[in-house]
């Protein structure tokens, strides 16, 4: 008779004598730290039972059409009435004689709704009003609490070039907890490294989105058609609103040409582009074939120019010199500037005379900022979005980021939290090392563990620490750890950063977005690689700098417990009594103790079967 229980997606399954379940105990702390690993069962049996058939929804039938082996699925675990996994992932693999399924749980199962989809930090749930910043040129006070600042920085921006300026920053902690909002999971990082560390870390935004369709911007103005000529226009037939129709908005302001009638529609800020919506349809007088087109156009020194253009989907002749046209449209404007005043009107068309006695016509306008600019009084109002402009980086990668920088490991301690660690923190634990030496199922009669070896997987001789490369980054900042082994693999890179490195420039980060060609007193924006700087103070007000961030700095920094450690590993493997209630609350943060040895291990792994004997990897720790 069978001790244990596995649930799926809240369902007992059906488990026999020779379904065997052994899992795996896995720790962060010596794996490559590029990965966050997780704790994962061996392949587990199940009988071909009709109960196990329906729970996984004949995934095995050819015929049947499920997403069942695609997709995780909640499992829980109870052996001898002790919930070992509380909210484990299970997947199934195979179904042949048995319905083979696999377990993991820990980090991997608490992270999969921010792993599965790859989210990236652009897919972080906005507010409404959406999370932004007025873009402005003045530095901000140094650590003034805010989530998003300016932050002293060149970036490449030229003395006499007025449109451009330094962009905003947002603070690496504020993103972290967006994640944590969004995804339900709490992030526990070591107090002194959120002080020291996370808490002054800034992300800055190296593009300039603009605020885009806004639907509280759209509405619709009603036109119409006037045969003649008008001032300056190259048009015979324009469109002309009436005093009743004058509108303004954040973006537009209807204008008037002549005798009080709003024919204008002036653009009150930069970067301006218009969604022109409307159906229209109508009779005109002419003797030729034509070629109708309904047009948005503004006067550039006394001649139309054309900023908006879409062709008829009907033309119809109805007579010698009659004909009917309609248009159907949905489309954007070029893009306008402050100051722009456009006009709709009919090109190729002819002298009006609507036969339905309506003169009228309704024109949706949904006007927006594609890019945004700098706050300048009148012309933009410096509107500058947050999450679209946040570098496009997956969401767990952000995380893992902030760990390795820290020199921390992922562990999980709780179904909603994850602990970050450090190894200076597991040494610290050896005042409550757990004694394992009675424990111990020994191999040998004489005083020897099951196994000794003098390396750690993944590991080279050379382990190469990296940022991203970015072509506009000229110095070096690379970092590696040593491992003293020459018998194993020469050189490795152990860790790449989706973040770039950053050169200094008369003492402040130096990101040269901003290009000019030629004697053009306006930069454009260019390409570089997502950037995180270190705010420090300059007289009080913040600067962003790279300084402290070289690899080489931060494994000096927060690496020496942990190179002390790796440099010689020794590790042992040995057969352990470990109970049920020892295995649910199994700390891979606290070192355990063998007498036989009179040394303190930090965990590696545990192999648990349901025998109540576990196999368990170790690495030494210095006395």
């Amino acid at each position: 008779m069978r001790n244990d229980l596995l649930f799926i997606d809240g369902e007992l399954v059906d488990l026999d004598d020779s379904t065997k379940i052994t899992l795996n105990y896995k720790s962060n702390l010596f794996t490559d730290l590029s990965k966050i690993v997780s704790n994962n069962s061996y392949t587990i049996k199940l009988p071909k039972t009709v109960r196990n058939q329906r729970i996984i929804q004949h995934a095995d039938l050819p015929a049947c059409q499920t997403d069942y082996p695609r997709t995780f699925h909640d499992t829980r675990y109870i052996r001898n009435g002790v919930e070992i996994i509380s909210n484990g992932k299970a997947v199934l693999m195979t179904g042949a004689d048995s319905f083979e399924i696999a377990l993991t749980w820990g980090n991997i199962s608490l992270l999969s709704n921010i792993i599965e989809g790859d989210k990236t930090l652009n897919d972080l749930k906005d507010s409404y009003p959406e999370y932004y910043t007025i873009w402005k040129r003045e530095i901000s006070n140094y650590q003034d609490g805010a989530s998003f600042i300016m932050s002293d920085m060149n970036m490449g921006v030229r003395n006499y070039d007025n449109k451009n300026y330094i962009h905003p920053c947002v603070r690496a902690g504020w993103i972290l907890e967006r994640i944590s909002q969004d995804s339900g999971i709490k992030f526990l990082f070591p107090t002194n490294v959120t002080d020291n560390l996370i808490n002054k870390l800034l992300i800055p935004m190296l593009t300039k989105k603009g605020k885009g369709e806004d639907y509280n911007n759209q509405f619709g103005i009603t036109y119409e058609y006037v045969n003649g000529t008008r001032p300056n226009h190259d048009y015979g037939y324009v469109l002309r609103g009436s005093t009743s129709t004058y509108k303004k908005t954040d973006y537009l302001e209807t204008v008037d040409l002549s005798s009080s009638k709003y024919e204008g529609m002036k653009i009150l800020k930069n970067n301006t582009k218009i969604r022109i919506m409307g159906r229209m349809f109508f009779n005109f007088v002419r003797t030729e074939v034509s070629n109708p087109r309904f047009v948005a156009y503004k006067v550039v020194n006394g001649v139309a120019e054309e900023v908006f253009s879409v062709g008829y989907i009907d033309l119809e002749k109805q007579g010698s010199q009659n004909w009917f046209v309609s248009f159907e449209y949905d489309d954007y404007t070029s893009v306008l500037a402050a100051g722009d005043v456009i006009y709709f009107a009919f090109a190729d068309t002819g002298f009006f005379t609507n036969s339905w006695g309506s003169t009228t016509f309704v024109v949706g306008l949904l006007a927006f900022t594609e890019e945004t600019n700098v706050f300048e009084d009148g012309i933009s109002d410096g509107y500058y979005p947050i999450i679209s402009n946040l570098p496009n980086i997956k969401q767990i990668d952000f995380i893992k980021s902030l760990s390795v920088m820290s020199g921390t490991f992922a562990v999980v301690k709780d179904d909603v939290t994850v602990r970050f660690v450090s190894m200076d923190e597991v040494i610290t634990n050896k005042s409550r090392a757990i004694d394992w030496t009675t424990k111990v199922v020994a191999s040998y009669q004489d005083n020897k563990p099951k196994t000794i070896s003098f390396s750690l997987d993944g590991f080279a001789q050379k382990n190469v620490y990296k940022w991203k490369e970015d072509k506009t980054v000229s110095g070096d900042y690379e970092g590696c750890i040593n491992v003293d082994d020459e018998t194993i693999e020469l050189s490795k890179d152990s860790v790449t950063l989706p973040f770039a490195a950053t050169d200094t420039r008369t003492g402040k980060a130096y990101i040269p977005i901003y290009e000019y060609e030629d004697n053009e007193e306006i930069g454009k924006i260019g390409k570089v690689e997502p950037r995180i700087l270190l705010e420090i103070s300059n007289n009080g007000k913040s600067r962003a700098t790279f300084n402290g961030l070289s690899w080489h700095a931060l494994l000096s920094k927060n690496y020496q417990s942990y190179q002390k450690v790796v440099h010689n590993p020794v590790v042992i493997t040995e057969k352990i009594e470990i109970n049920d209630i020892e295995l649910k609350e199994l700390d891979v943060t606290v070192p355990v103790y063998l007498g036989q040895y009179g040394r303190y291990y930090a965990i590696i792994s545990v192999k648990a079967e349901d025998t109540g004997i576990c196999e368990c990897k170790l690495l030494q720790l210095e006395v």
